[in-house]
């Protein structure tokens, strides 16, 4: 097979496993329509960047342009259905665009009314509003992200017309249609907390993303896996584990990581001797896991924050160290696997020298403006936007070809420029424009004035771009948000969610670990086949709140059903994220997401432990803390023992067994099972290594 053979292979594998992704397909429209088209999305970036850092407007207002106008993008760019061919848009998709800009204009007009009299008192103009604003959300969402939430959501909406006739805990009252679809189109459902959280921070992040990319980030993270792992046993799945975290912390998409960084990783772990299945799988959980990494958790962290009210720096803290060990977990195990298959690592000449990278790890300049400005207490806009800005600082040092050490001023800037005294705003344009001159003072004085036009109009190009880019890759998850608005919205008005939580609650009877487990089992099949922001939003509408009742505290009840959210998509039958991998490695669909749950077992564990040891997520002192991560870390390496069955040698069933009882033990983190567990986990290491020694013997 030649090259053009093996590429044209990998395109369409990456565009297969794109299609799982589900954000929509793009039309071919007319130049003219196209241009403008770009410029719409190119304003509605901008125009939330304008809103959160300095135009103030009225906050139902703001919300409801925020769904709406993405509404428009939408229909304009995207087909209404995949075999769609047509190059223009259809009537429908007009009255659709027509429809969104209707309910947007009504709520402006009628906006002080609205607020008086909302879900009590309605007008047919409300109730018409109410209703096609409802259907405009309905079609936004089926478009960019399937058809699973929005037929959950219409079932919810059916729910509120024929509850009156269910039995039991399931009837209720009733509810006029006028007063339903009026109080299902304002703060109380659609926009909402969801759609609180997505209009504040989803563009913000989604941007960042997209530039932290076109500056080099991207490709650095790669490099930087490569080199630290590449070269080990079985090193491109290592490399997938570590540049799964890398793109995870700034990522909102397990399909999205699979495809941006599987296409270059699972042909690498081919290559070395990986089956398809399992380099699809690799890829596939640390993938998913990626949305557990802070700062941006897949944009979970922000609708937590939003929910339970939990600062958001508390939150990304708390989930810091449960990512560790969810990543440490694979990474073993994979280790194990490349030990049992005999897997080698990539020759040393063949990967990046550290001495590069070292010189080039001021590329991640926006990332560390981000991290520090976020953990120094200052706002999240406030965070997000002076990244988004250093970005293009990036992006001018390497348009005019300068060293990335120099980034080391700007970075200086934003560190200390806040301590003055400054505020953080001010701070940060100062150190922005005061990097950006003395850059171009720089290049001057370099004899690079001729470069600076061509760098100029670079940068502007890329900003354009990269500003319609981040309102297309938002559509997904802006649309999302206002659906599930709709779930959670029906829940609260007929008080489903609480009903739910009461039932959960009797069938477990006075188990609580049964509770546990029926709530990650309701909250993995809420969670499949969507993405997992809206997976995650209805769960902590039915779900976590039965998790309060018995007594557990907001943030991991919450925290439990984040991650039930995210193990959904590697678990069969829906497994979006590991048939994405597969689509890419060639493998077979349903093999692979059993080999992702496989080396994403622990991500099906560690949940329990925000129940059994809350310490992981930092509720409780340092000293218990470390206890609690010290043990952790010894459970994780003898699930990798138990689930490959590698432990100085090949393990027996008995020893994997056994294995698998130590870790368990070792996880409940109290003094007698950790006592225990450590006295099995030290007996089958010294067995091992017995029976290894006695093995040689016999060989020799």
């Amino acid at each position: 097979m030649n090259n053009n053979q093996m590429n044209k292979q990998q395109y369409a594998a990456s565009d297969e496993a794109t299609e799982l992704d589900a954000e929509g397909h793009d039309r071919t429209l007319s130049p003219w329509m196209m241009v403008a088209l770009g410029v719409f999305s190119a304003a509605y970036a901008l125009f939330h960047l304008a809103v959160l850092n300095f135009w103030s407007i009225d906050e139902w207002v703001y919300r409801v342009l925020h769904v709406n106008l993405g509404a428009v993008i939408a229909f304009v760019g995207l087909k209404a259905w995949r075999g769609e061919h047509r190059s223009r848009v259809p009537l429908p998709d007009w009255l659709l665009v027509m429809a969104a800009i209707g309910c947007s204009g009504y709520i402006i007009v009628h906006l002080d009314q609205l607020i008086m009299r909302t879900g009590v008192i309605t007008t047919a103009g409300d109730f018409i509003c109410g209703a096609l604003g409802t259907l405009v959300v309905l079609e936004f969402a089926r478009r960019v992200s399937g058809l699973v939430l929005p037929i959950i959501a219409l079932v919810f909406v059916s729910y509120i017309f024929v509850g009156p006739w269910l039995p039991g805990m399931l009837r209720h009252s009733g509810f006029q249609a006028d007063n339903f679809f009026s109080f299902l189109y304002s703060q109380e459902a659609i926009f909402g907390m969801t759609v609180a959280a997505s209009s504040r921070y989803i563009i913000l992040f989604v941007a960042f993303a997209v530039f932290l990319q076109a500056s080099g980030a991207g490709q650095y993270f790669m490099r930087l896996a490569m080199a630290l792992f590449g070269g080990t046993r079985g090193g491109p799945g290592k490399v997938s584990v570590f540049s799964g975290l890398l793109f995870g912390t700034v990522s909102g998409s397990a399909v999205a990581n699979v495809v941006a960084s599987g296409t270059f990783t699972i042909p690498m772990m081919r290559r070395v001797g990986y089956p398809r299945e399992s380099a699809g799988a690799i890829e596939a959980a640390s993938s998913s896991g990626g949305q557990l990494a802070p700062p941006v958790m897949g944009a979970g962290a922000f609708i937590m924050a939003e929910i339970t009210g939990i600062p958001y720096s508390e939150i990304i803290l708390a989930a810091a160290l449960p990512c560790l060990l969810f990543y440490i977990a694979i990474f073993l195990t994979v280790d194990r696997q490349a030990l049992r298959l005999g897997l080698q690592g990539i020759p040393r000449a063949e990967l990046p020298k550290f001495s590069e990278l070292v010189r080039d790890m001021f590329m991640l300049l926006p990332l560390v403006v981000l991290l520090y400005l976020l953990m120094s207490g200052y706002s999240i806009i406030a965070a997000g936007t002076w990244g988004l800005a250093s970005t293009l600082l990036v992006m001018l040092c390497r348009e005019l070809n300068l060293p990335s050490t120099l980034l080391a001023l700007p970075l200086a800037l934003f560190v200390l420029l806040p301590l003055t005294g400054i505020q953080v705003n001010f701070a940060g344009a100062i150190a922005t424009l005061l990097s950006a001159g003395l850059i171009i003072i720089l290049a001057v004085f370099q004899g690079r004035v001729g470069e600076l036009p061509n760098a100029f109009r670079a940068i502007a190009s890329l900003t354009y771009s990269g500003m319609g880019d981040s309102a297309r890759k938002s559509l997904q998850l802006i649309s999302v948000m206002a659906c599930a608005g709709i779930v959670v919205g029906v829940l609260g008005l007929t008080g489903l969610g609480g009903r739910f939580s009461s039932l959960l609650l009797t069938a477990a009877g006075n188990s609580e670990e049964l509770a546990f487990l029926l709530a990650m089992i309701i909250s993995i099949v809420l969670g499949m086949g969507m993405p997992t922001t809206a997976a995650y939003a209805i769960a902590a509408a039915v779900v976590a709140p039965a998790l309060q009742q018995l007594g557990v505290s907001a943030l991991a009840a919450h925290m439990f059903v984040f991650y039930c959210a995210v193990i959904s998509a590697i678990t069969p039958p829906v497994a979006i994220a590991a048939f994405a991998g597969a689509a890419i490695a060639g493998g077979k669909p349903w093999p692979t997401s059993i080999r992702a749950m496989r080396f994403g077992l622990a991500a099906f564990i560690l949940p329990f432990m925000f129940y059994t040891s809350p310490e992981i997520l930092l509720m409780g002192s340092w000293v218990e803390t470390a206890h609690v991560f010290g043990t952790a870390l010894i459970a994780i390496y003898f699930i990798a023992v138990a689930g490959e069955g590698q432990l100085n040698g090949k393990a027996s069933a008995i020893e994997r067994v056994l294995a698998a009882l130590a870790a368990l033990l070792l996880l409940w983190s109290s003094l007698y099972t950790d006592v225990a567990g450590l006295v099995l986990a030290a007996a089958l290491i010294l067995w091992s290594r017995r029976r290894e020694g006695l093995s040689l013997q016999a060989a020799d």
